[in-house]
């Protein structure tokens, strides 16, 4: 089951950090925000209330007004973020990204290098993958997306709460940790299905890249072509997969260096 973190000090953003920062090999970053008034839902007041994280089935709640509070804390806040952020490790995902990070970036003035677009690299919007599935015109909703590709929508009940109220609700609590956790398993999920119809992996920047997967069909050794040869593979897409290695089955297929 999936950990909820609700981070309001700076022991919470240390050990936030320590464990997004110590996985081993590439990862996802799902980032989302709510703000008094809804989140992607739009409509009421732009004060931002809550940041999350979500990154290898955890979840960090980030409660904005309380980090900010002190310039001890709201400077501990900037660090983390911008380690976060600019590690190269770390492919950020999220839907309607620019959006959210703009209403962050508004919340204190610490913020604004941290969250600054090109500040948040490597990155992909899943609203724009959205609109490839389902052409320009289409409503971005996240929600649709998790139904298409997922095979089950998001409860969006709780999107107009009040996210001012402290502390949370379990419901909104819930709410909030799925919204950042569900995006790095949709994006896996559409790299999956573009690598496998024959795409290059989306994204940008090296570690959009290393997110890839082979499909190939096994192959005698014997049957090797002059010029072919065994090569050792180590495959990262949401888990590890097995190195392929002397005396193992493996398969034929490019390798391509990005």
């Amino acid at each position: 089951a999936s950990r909820v973190h609700v981070v309001d000090g700076e022991e919470g953003l240390a050990k936030m950090l320590a464990i997004i920062l110590a996985g081993h090999g590439l990862a996802r970053l799902g980032i989302d925000a709510e703000w008094v008034g809804g989140s992607s839902c739009g409509g009421g007041s732009l004060s931002v209330q809550w940041l999350q994280l979500g990154c290898r089935g955890e979840a960090w709640l980030l409660d904005l007004p309380t980090l900010i509070a002190t310039p001890s804390s709201a400077a501990h806040l900037q660090a983390a973020l911008g380690a976060l952020f600019a590690s190269p490790r770390l492919l950020k995902v999220g839907f309607g990204l620019a959006a959210d990070l703009r209403v962050v970036r508004s919340a204190h003035g610490s913020l604004r290098c941290c969250c600054a677009p090109s500040a948040v690299s490597p990155s992909v919007d899943l609203v724009n993958e959205w609109r490839k599935l389902r052409g320009a015109g289409a409503v971005s909703s996240l929600s649709a997306l998790c139904a298409t590709v997922l095979g089950a929508p998001l409860d969006k009940r709780c999107c107009l709460s009040n996210w001012g109220r402290r502390p949370l609700a379990a419901q909104q609590l819930e709410y909030a940790a799925l919204d950042a956790l569900v995006l790095p398993t949709a994006h896996e999920e559409l790299e999956r299905r573009r690598i496998r119809a024959g795409g290059a992996p989306a994204g940008t920047g090296l570690a959009a890249h290393c997110f890839c997967a082979c499909f190939a069909k096994p192959v005698a050794r014997a049957a090797l072509a002059e010029g072919e040869r065994v090569v050792r593979v180590e495959l990262r897409l949401g888990r590890t997969f097995a190195p392929i290695g002397e005396g193992e089955p493996f398969a034929r297929g490019t390798v391509r260096v990005l």
